[in-house]
């Protein structure tokens, strides 16, 4: 599923191809994909430019003008900028036609992404019940999100009410990093534990936007490459051991990781 690292180059991607170009019509190839009607998405987008772009959490917000375009990539969602006459791109659901002779198409293969549109982000934010967003994010917003927080770390990286942007991958190479053990009770969590638990987040998602979210290109001193059966961790060569909580699946040492007494 594309977390954060991944959308965050999907905009840039839109931002270096696809702003300030007339729109002049509008491609709905499934419109499953879609929370809003074709009819009010064409008269929505029609003679008007992608203005900006703005990223929240696993969100990309495209200003048109006053309102906004929203994307969300769900599994396998994606962004292709292509020319009028090369091949439709496979799995695309939406593509909008630019006056420039350029396509930008909205792929989705297993129909888990949504567009919509919004009116403001804040209006957004609010009724998607987001948290901070996790890159953004100042050490004084996360402490602020955490207090009256209750449960296991795991979870609560992944709650996207907590911070915005995290999923299965990353929480898993966060709490590695901070050596975590994933079913950690947050509460019990001392001030320098949250300051490094803090700079963690912060530095994987770098790590994860100067990769372009491409997992297979992550140091070997990461937990990414080893998130796997039978691998062993890079720092202890301890066998790493997988996890299931609240439905999802997830690695850790349980060296580096060792759970509290």
């Amino acid at each position: 599923m594309p977390e954060l690292p991944e959308v965050e180059t999907y905009k840039r991607y839109l931002d270096g191809t696809s702003l300030n170009q007339i729109i002049i019509s509008v491609k709905v190839i499934d419109n499953r994909v879609l929370n809003i009607d074709e009819s009010y998405l064409r008269k929505f987008v029609i003679g008007n430019k992608f203005k900006s772009s703005i990223r929240h959490g696993k969100y990309l917000l495209v200003n048109l003008e006053q309102d906004y375009l929203i994307m969300h990539f769900g599994m396998t969602g994606d962004l292709k900028y292509y020319n009028k006459k090369g091949d439709e791109p496979k799995f695309s659901k939406v593509i909008f036609h630019f006056e420039n002779d350029f396509n930008l198409t909205y792929t989705s293969r297993r129909m888990f992404g949504r567009i919509d549109i919004a009116e403001s982000i804040e209006d957004f934010i609010e009724k998607k019940n987001l948290g901070p967003d996790a890159y953004k994010m100042s050490l004084e917003e996360f402490k602020g999100a955490l207090k009256r927080r209750s449960g296991i770390a795991k979870n609560l990286l992944l709650n996207q009410s907590f911070v915005a942007g995290i999923g299965n991958i990353y929480s898993d190479e966060i709490l590695f990093k901070t050596k975590l053990y994933p079913k950690t009770k947050i509460d019990t969590l001392d001030e320098s534990k949250i300051h490094e638990l803090f700079t963690n987040i912060k530095e994987v998602l770098q790590v994860g936007i100067e990769r372009k979210g491409d997992l297979s290109n992550y140091p070997n001193h990461f937990l990414i490459p080893h998130r796997k059966k039978d691998e062993h961790c890079p720092i202890c060569n301890t066998g790493i051991e997988r996890n299931e909580i609240s439905g999802r699946h997830g690695f850790y040492c349980p060296n580096c990781q060792k759970k509290s007494p």
